[in-house]
This record gives structure tokens, sequence and C-alpha cells, in this order.
């Protein structure tokens, strides 16, 4: 049972510890246990309000040794889709969180990678050209601010600071780590207290705090490389930027108390993200966006396995990596990650969208349409920024040359197509909710610069690849092949470029394809396909003795030096198949003497073996297609013989033999030195 209190004075509760803040709106609901009727505040038994609402009987932690743990008419709703942990009453009774340490415990258990990025010391040669070079998308690590051309807040500022700078009545989002749930009415005052007083009983996170357009944002500069790369800065229209109408995720001030902790996560639309740690360190649990990485981390957000499972115990990859005072951390798009606090900690960061990356933007964008994240949680006015960029990128791929063309790399040229087929498919109304259908503006001037941008850059794409790589890979931006993870030394794109030609596999480990430009690979496919539709030499057996004359005859003109072979003497020749073909005489032998069974012994068929003299021998291997072996190429149009098994009686009651020696034709012919 719940219910909210009606009392004008807040209340304390059986549970509440000294100098609890009952008069925030968290302390409002109520639970009465259905045994010994006793109320308690719900965010001191660690459940959130909305879970409230799905209790059919609560047990409080005295009555549940006794009468069991509480029930639930339906599974409880959260923001994350956790489920409940299993709350330590005997902690709680002492006025310690009540299950958070259950994170740290997971944390401490798991064995991670050791942290094998980029750590950069010189900021200054991070720029937007080192960025589209890189041959990985992993996270870097810069190690001073020096070089990034930005500007920070004094490591000295202190949350009493950012409240008195901001207002102290600025409302702001806090996180209750027990819950990982949003704590509403909060203001930035009552913030600053609780993170500078003695007691914290209760682990509290402030991560989503932006501070654009506030007078802490006049004292911050971001790394200059993050605008240089910015999609909202670049294809927003200046005349568009209007308050609330345009996304603000430039610039976020995180504080965080000592053991805080954020479990696994993409940002919102799988954004790149940079952390300055101005005081304090963090550390991150990474994980790498591939696509089975993807797929584990969308049913494990949606499963009760959540509550239990620490998710980098369902991957192959988690790496540790801590980032401590004035580095800056910069997480490319699609990592998933977790940040653990082992001190308080302040840090300016800020969320941006980048054109290389556009694939992945859109993949996360869809996974969090699947899985029902409110609007609230998401990149604001996603669909308004893919607009606007499809039609600035329609104007200047029309203008481009083919020189300006080539200078833009294989995953931008990947993105920008995808997000053309992502509109293309909104357009159309392929899941298009109402507010993504308004957001698309006028329909007839966007499906006008969708399907420019499809045609020009689709163009360009197929030049740079084999004709069967682009079918296979534009059927893959089409449907929504968003993830991937690119480790140094791998290719960047899916297939073979004029710049990242084919690794050669010779033994002695030289690349013989170095400086082969797609012309030539393509001119050498065309020769392969050209040789596989010149007619080829085979070896034909079962020819009567007239025909045996008309191929040879043909096979001496198309290729001189091939002679007919006798099918026995190349079996000998070979070494295999003497068996096999003595027995084939036997069978044929039998059959012709078939009135006189007695008449040939196995002596008799050894001696003609040996001889190649028995004239019942020659007949029957004329009326059974079992003669000699001939050369004869492609163009031969006769009818060929039909198959049948070893042993499988034809239409004139004659035995066949095989019509193919399986494994032995290869064999045959490079002993006899035979092209096919």
């Amino acid at each position: 049972m719940s219910s909210s209190s009606d009392s004008d004075e807040p209340q304390e509760c059986p549970l509440c510890c000294e100098d609890a803040p009952i008069e925030l709106p968290a302390y409002e609901t109520w639970l009465q246990c259905d045994v010994c009727e006793e109320w308690y505040h719900g965010i001191c038994v660690g459940i959130s309000s909305s879970e409230c609402e799905h209790i059919d009987k609560y047990h409080c932690h005295k009555c549940v040794e006794k009468h069991g743990p509480s029930s639930y008419n339906g599974p409880a709703l959260r923001r994350s889709g956790r489920n409940n942990t299993r709350v330590d009453y005997i902690k709680l009774n002492e006025g310690q969180p009540a299950t958070f340490n259950q994170y740290l415990l997971r944390l401490d258990d798991h064995e991670f990678l050791e942290d094998e990025f980029d750590h950069i010391e010189d900021g200054s040669q991070v720029t937007s050209d080192w960025i589209r070079s890189r041959d990985t998308n992993d996270p870097f690590i810069v190690e001073s601010p020096e070089g990034l051309d930005m500007v920070m807040p004094e490591s000295s500022l202190t949350v009493n600071d950012v409240a008195s700078i901001i207002g102290k009545d600025t409302p702001v989002s806090v996180m209750d780590v027990l819950t990982q749930e949003e704590l509403k009415g909060w203001t930035l005052g009552d913030w600053a207290k609780y993170f500078h007083s003695d007691d914290r009983r209760r682990v509290l996170n402030v991560i989503s705090l932006e501070v654009s357009d506030t007078e802490l944002d006049k004292r911050i500069k971001r790394p200059r490389v993050v605008d240089e790369v910015d999609a909202v800065e670049k294809y927003w229209p200046e005349s568009k930027r209007k308050p609330n109408k345009f996304p603000k995720v430039k610039t976020y001030c995180l504080m965080s108390v000592q053991d805080a902790y954020t479990d696994f996560h993409v940002d919102f639309s799988a954004t790149w993200v940079y952390y300055h740690v101005l005081s304090g360190e963090k550390v991150f649990y990474l994980i790498p966006p591939t696509p089975s990485n993807m797929r584990k981390f969308e049913s494990w957000s949606k499963s009760p396995e959540q509550a239990v499972s620490l998710f980098a115990e369902h991957v192959k990859h988690c790496f540790e990596v801590r980032v401590k005072a004035g580095n800056t951390l910069f997480i490319p798009a699609g990592w998933m990650h977790a940040v653990f606090t082992p001190v308080d900690t302040i840090v300016i960061g800020g969320n941006f969208m980048v054109m290389q990356s556009l694939n992945t933007h859109i993949g996360v964008y869809k996974l969090e349409a699947r899985t029902k994240v409110p609007t609230r949680y998401r990149f604001p006015f996603f669909i308004k920024l893919c607009r606007y960029m499809s039609e600035l990128l329609a104007r200047k791929w029309s203008k481009l040359d083919k020189q300006a063309k080539s200078k833009w790399t294989l995953n931008e040229l990947e993105s920008v197509f995808a997000l053309a087929a992502f509109l293309e498919d909104k357009l159309l109304g392929r899941d298009c909710e109402a507010d993504e259908e308004k957001a698309l503006g006028d329909k007839a001037a966007a499906k006008k610069h969708v399907s420019k941008l499809l045609d020009l850059v689709g163009v360009e794409l197929e030049s740079r690849m084999l004709p069967e790589e682009w079918a296979n890979r534009e059927l893959q931006l089409r449907e929504g092949s968003h993830f991937r993870w690119i480790r140094p030394g791998m290719s960047q794109g899916s297939l073979l470029l004029a710049s990242r030609p084919r690794r050669s596999h010779a033994a002695n480990g030289v690349d013989n394809t170095s400086g082969k430009s797609i012309s030539k690979i393509r001119k050498k496919t065309a020769e392969r396909a050209q040789l596989s539709r010149t007619p080829k030499l085979r070896l034909v057996r079962g020819r009567s003795s007239a025909d045996n004359s008309k191929l040879d005859t043909d096979s001496k003109d198309s290729s001189s030096g091939d002679e007919n072979v006798n099918g026995d003497d190349a079996l000998v020749a070979l070494g295999i198949g003497v068996n096999r073909s003595r027995r084939r005489k036997l069978f044929a032998a039998g059959r012709a003497s078939d009135s006189d069974s007695n008449g040939s012994s196995g002596s008799d068929v050894d001696s003609a073996d040996s001889n190649g003299s028995s004239s019942g021998e020659d007949d029957s291997c004329q009326s059974s297609d079992c003669g000699d072996f001939v050369v004869s190429d492609g163009e031969d149009s006769r009818r060929k013989p039909r198959k049948r098994k070893f042993g499988q009686t034809g239409s004139n009651g004659s035995l066949q033999p095989a019509t193919k020696l399986k494994g032995a034709k290869q064999r045959i012919a490079e002993k006899l030195k035979i092209k096919l």
C-alpha cells in the first residue's frame, strides 16, 4: 500500500536517518506494511514512487522473514527497465545505503582489461583531420589541456561556487545511485548543501546539468576539435537557432560524490562525449560497439538480469580506464560505458555528433525507439537535424567536382548514404511517429534532397568498391548495419579501397598488391572472368572409337601436345585405381559371357588385364562406354552420357561403371601435364 503524506509538516519514518532531508519531494511517497501496518518512506526502503504503484502486498524488513517478500501485480516500471535488487535490511536499519554497494562488489569481482587506448600528451595533434584519418574508433585520452585550445574553470571550483554562479534556485536533476532513478524537486542550493555535508548515507549523483547560456558557460570553451567536427555547429542554420528549438547538449557540469556509480549505458543517439576532469578522478568501464555487444546490451537492459548481473560479464572486451584531474577523455559514438567515482569529482563535458559516425548515431536512435526510451532522454531535435544535414549536403554534393569528392572518406560516404536512406524511410511513413513527421517539414522538398543525395553518394561509393561488394554493402546500409569496432591496423571500410589494398597471404609476408588501384583490380577481375568463359580441356570417357577419333582430332587442333590417354594406363601411372579398374573389367567380362558363367576365371581376367587382348572385354567395354579417356574442350555440344552410380544397370541391361572418378580428375590432369 502506498500514498502521499497529507500532513502539512514533513514527517520522519522509522528508517529515516538523522538530518534526513524529509522536506524534499522524494520523501512524499509512503509505503505501509500489510502485516504490521507500519509506514515507511519509499526512498528509505529503496523503492521508487513509480514502482510503488505496482506493489500488491508490501512486507517491511521486520515481517519479510516470517511472511515472505513483497508481491507485485505487475513488473516494476523504471526508466532503465531495471528490476528491484534485494534490499540489505540490516544496513538499512543502520541508516546505511541498502543496495548500492552491490555495484561495487560486482566491479571488484570482475576482471577488466587494462587500458590500451591512446594517451596523447600534446593536444595540438587532435584535429578534425586527425579524427577523420584515424584507423580506429577507440577512445583516447589527452593528458594535458595544453594544445586542445579550450578554456575551463579553475580546478579549485566547488559545488558551492557552481550554485552561486548559476543560481541556487536553479532546478537540478539528481540521480539516486541506489535505484539509478531520477529524483525530482532538487535545486542547486539543495545539492550544494548535500555535497558539502558530512552525512551522505544516501549516495546521490548529478550528471545532467546542462549549463549553456549560463554565467558558468561564459567561463568555458570547448576543445577546438569539438567545434570543428560537431554536426550541430556545422549544419544547423544560424537563423534557426532559437531558444528551446535547438539542441542544448554542448556543455554539462557533472558533480559526483565518492562511491557514486552510473550503470552501463549509451549516450543519447550514440553521441561522442568529451570529459574533462577539473578535480577528483573518474573510472570508466568501456565496451566496444560491436553488433553482438549492441544486441546483448539491448537484451540485457530489458531483462531482469540487469538487476543481478554486471553487463561486463556478458561481453568479451571491457576496458577499465582511469581519468585523473587535468585529463580529457574522448569517447567515440556507440561505446557502452559505466562510470565509478572513487573520490568527490567535478567534471566539465559535452556531447556532439560527428559526420563519419552518423551511421552509428542513427542505429542507436532506432534502438531507443524500439526500447521506448522517453523523448526527454533522447537527443533533442534529432530528425530536424538530419533534415538540415540532408538539405545542405545535397546542395554541396551537386557542386563538388571529382577531386573534391575523392577527399571524402569511406566512413563519411557510408554515413551520408545511411542518413539519406534513414530519411527516405521516414518520408515513406515507415516507423514514423507523429512528432517525427512534423519535424520533417516540407516532404516534397525533403524527398527531392534525399533522392539527390542517394544518387550522388551512391555513385561515388560504387566507384570505390567492387560491384558485388557494393551490392552487399548498399543493402546493409539501407537495412541498418550500424555498429562496428575498428581496431588499429584494420581496414576502416568493409570493402577494398585504393588507399587500402588487399593484404597478401604470401608466405614471405610481402604485400604483393601494394600500390594497386581499383582500376587495376577491376581489370584483373575482367581478365579472370574472360578466362572463365574460355573453353577448357577436360577428360572424357565412354566414347565410341569413331567419337574418340573425332575428339582426338579436335583436341590436337585446340591444344598441341595433348594425346589420347588410356584410362587404365592413367590410373596405373598415378598409382591409384588399379583394383577399381580390375573390378570394372570383372563386371564387364561377367556380363559379356552371361551364357557361359564358368567360361572365364579370375586368372583369365588377370591375364587379359596384363595383355589387353581379350576380345570379349573389348565388346563389353564398347557397349558400356567404359573404354578410353580422351581430352576434349568445352565446345563439345554432344549430349553427355547420363550419370549413374557404380553398379547401376543401364537401359540395355549392361552394368554401367561410374561416370566420374571422384577426386582423381585433377590428379590425372596434373600427372599427364594437361591444363584444365
